[in-house]
């Protein structure tokens, strides 16, 4: 039997070799230009897929490269689950240690689709993964999700899916279809199904005389529209010519392409000669290559703007009522928010929540709303994205993970949401980001702070307060985007 101290030897040998190939993996990665090699946030995963429920599926054994994620220490291991901090040595020697001296208990694990996230247990699955090991046990928690998830996705992959879960909850065509598949591989595109949708209920609405609702007409396209199109994509084989991408993509792409010929042609243009005309063009030669650079650069362009996006958090009540001039001022900061490129995000209900949004959208912004399982209440319709927590303090934490927080009048959700930032602001619990208050009415708040309480000057010091909109943007570019 190996001795004690031999054991701890090659336990502390064998970290710093798995440090050392982290650490290699890194360098070949970035080299190479692939530097998502971390592991996937679980609550990130879950919150994107729009997770149903849950259920405990019991003891299981489970390949380790399955295992993709963490619930927290997601910073400490890479996607091999090599160790990416010193500071974990003595526990993974410890780990090291037990696995040779008769093993340890299983560990937790959340399951999404094919996916397994690591809940406790991370130092044992870098252990046995450096020993060889290809499976561990597990005690396995499956979380419900109508979106397939591989074992092998990526961060790009997984904003792919976040769409198609954000699609499938506006539609419900998962429930009233659960047949459907409508995967699609670019990103930006499922958008352009929804208005698909809304074209097709206004004109079932215009023929049947009454509201459609939505999801009543998205079942209705996908029969009578989404089937008979990928109908003719299968009896032409057509998608053997386009490996990697999906039937749904087809559609979208044939769908164009015989609007273009019926435009060309002064006629309609029967589905079936659409798709042999697309296949015979875009399947080969210079049409496909002319396709291929069409894809890149709308890929590219997705990835540019997702890269140069940053958010906006937007503190403001929701029971402003309609006619208040806070909201005019609301609309006005949300359109020059948009149009100066920032993503805005708020609590996504209405007062000057609906406000900001609807300048922010009207002007072809993002907006996201951060909204909570507490309240029945409906999300504003401006929204571009809802992110539903369950309560105030997955929303707080939501709120204060945006670049830079703007503070309109509001009542106590409004001053709870900004005494919190400022507190993790001047605790360093979030990094020094710009904090803009507007309105005099801050101005005289904030001397009675000074007057009543242990406020500091260093604490005001994080803040800042403006009279309009246009300051505020003045004053988060200055922040946020410096001039060079």
């Amino acid at each position: 039997m190996t001795s004690e101290p031999a054991i701890r030897s090659k336990a502390d040998h064998a970290f710093s070799q798995a440090r050392r190939r982290a650490f290699l993996q890194r360098v070949r990665r970035f080299l190479s230009r692939h530097h998502d090699d971390h592991l996937l946030s679980f609550d990130q995963v879950r919150d994107k897929l729009r997770i149903r429920g849950q259920h405990y599926a019991g003891i299981q054994t489970v390949p380790l490269d399955k295992i993709v994620g963490s619930t927290g220490r997601y910073h400490e291991f890479n996607r091999a689950f090599l160790p990416t901090q010193d500071f974990i040595r003595e526990r993974w020697k410890r780990v090291y240690q037990a696995a040779h001296e008769g093993g340890f208990p299983p560990i937790e694990v959340y399951k999404i689709g094919d996916a397994y996230f690591v809940r406790d247990g991370h130092h044992r699955v870098s252990v046995l993964k450096d020993l060889g090991a290809t499976s561990i046990e597990a005690a396995v928690t499956e979380l419900d999700t109508p979106i397939p998830l591989s074992a092998d996705v990526d961060e790009a992959e997984l904003e792919m899916k976040a769409e198609y879960a954000r699609f499938l909850q506006d539609t419900a065509l998962d429930q009233s279809r659960p047949e459907q598949n409508i995967e699609l591989t670019l990103p930006g595109q499922y958008q352009k199904l929804r208005e698909h949708i809304a074209v097709h209920r206004y004109f079932l609405g215009q023929r049947e005389q009454r509201e459609i609702p939505l999801q009543e007409a998205a079942a209705h396209w996908y029969d009578e529209v989404y089937l008979p199109v990928v109908q003719v994509i299968r009896e032409a084989d057509i998608l053997k010519h386009f490996p990697g991408r999906t039937e749904a993509d087809l559609y979208l792409w044939l769908v164009e392409h015989r609007h273009y010929l019926s435009q060309e042609y002064g006629h309609e243009v029967p589905l079936a000669e659409a798709a042999a005309r697309f296949s015979q063009e875009y399947s080969q030669g210079a049409g496909k290559k002319q396709l291929e650079a069409g894809i890149k650069r709308d890929r590219d362009a997705a990835r540019a703007r997702s890269k140069k996006s940053l958010t906006v958090a937007v503190y403001g009540s929701g029971s402003v009522p309609v006619d208040h001039p806070l909201m005019d001022e609301a609309e006005v900061l949300g359109r020059l928010l948009a149009k100066a490129g920032f993503t805005v995000m708020c609590g996504g209900y209405g007062g000057t929540m609906e406000a900001v949004s609807r300048g922010a959208s009207q002007a072809g912004g993002q907006v996201i709303g951060v909204t909570m399982d507490l309240f029945e209440r409906k999300p504003n319709l401006w929204l571009t994205r809802e992110q539903r927590v369950k309560d105030f303090f997955p929303r707080l934490k939501r709120l204060t993970s945006a670049d830079g927080f703007v503070v309109l009048s509001g009542g106590i959700g409004t001053l709870t949401e900004a005494t919190l930032t400022w507190s993790l602001l001047q605790t360093g619990q979030i990094s020094a980001r710009p904090f803009v208050f507007v309105g005099d009415n801050w101005r005289r708040l904030f001397d009675a702070f000074r007057a009543e309480t242990f406020m500091t000057e260093d604490d005001f010091a994080l803040a800042t307060v403006v009279d309009s909109p246009a300051e505020v943007l003045a004053a988060l570019q200055r922040s946020l985007l410096p001039t060079p």
